[in-house]
């Protein structure tokens, strides 16, 4: 497994020194066309061939990327790519993924060889779903001002409209969510430690972007 170029080493702030490093790890995509609410059994393939996966704390899948199929699902095309976000030291464990043959609802994929990428901090980050219990707008932003205390970043928060996301136990309310504002440090401790719960299916799952825009 290769590592993506990168210039610069993950941060140091105290907040961080209490995390693992986390990286994203990419494999090539093949196959057919993903079913609405697939995410809890990819991730459920996934870790039929990576069992750790289950029991890390933090890791997931991010959220697929691609054109939407007419019933909301996810078309794989030339570009897809699965992105799993995992402990550093945890990568060569995740090589075994490598042209693995999945069955996802019905679809069956087949992955490429993967490479690694470490984080780099963003003024902004971003994750398209943040679940966390909480259906109340007011309540939600309340509890991930908590939890930003918690971590000791400071930042602020924007929130979009408010979609359903399947997760292991059922239909829950997540929010697309912005963090703008970020220092480099508090961005790095950020992309470590996510947001809310469902890490596993991708959400809280924080990935630089360019614009506040993005969860309005």
């Amino acid at each position: 497994m290769s590592a993506v170029p990168h210039s610069l080493e993950t941060g140091c702030g105290p907040s961080a020194a209490l995390l693992p490093e986390m990286v994203d790890v990419i494999f090539g995509l093949a196959g057919e066309s993903l079913p609405r609410d697939f995410e809890w059994p990819l991730f459920r393939e996934v870790t039929r061939v990576v069992p750790w996966l289950a029991k890390t704390p933090r890791a997931g899948i991010l959220p697929l990327r691609g054109p939407r199929t007419a019933e909301g699902g996810v078309m794989v095309t030339h570009r897809s790519r699965l992105v799993i976000r995992l402990p550093r030291d945890r990568v060569c464990s995740a090589s075994a993924l490598e042209r693995a043959e999945l069955a996802v609802a019905g679809a069956r994929l087949t992955l490429g060889e993967g490479s690694f990428r470490k984080h780099q901090p963003s003024a902004t980050l971003y994750s398209p779903r943040v679940n966390t219990g909480e259906a109340d707008e007011v309540r939600f932003l309340a509890g991930l001002e908590t939890e930003l205390e918690a971590l000791g970043v400071r930042g602020r928060l924007i929130c979009g409209r408010r979609v359903q996301v399947q997760l292991e136990q059922g239909a829950e309310t997540a929010y697309p969510v912005a963090v703008h504002d970020l220092r480099e440090a508090d961005s790095l401790v950020l992309q470590r430690a996510g947001l809310g719960r469902g890490q596993a299916v991708g959400c809280g799952l924080l990935v630089p972007h360019k614009t506040i825009q993005a969860a309005e």
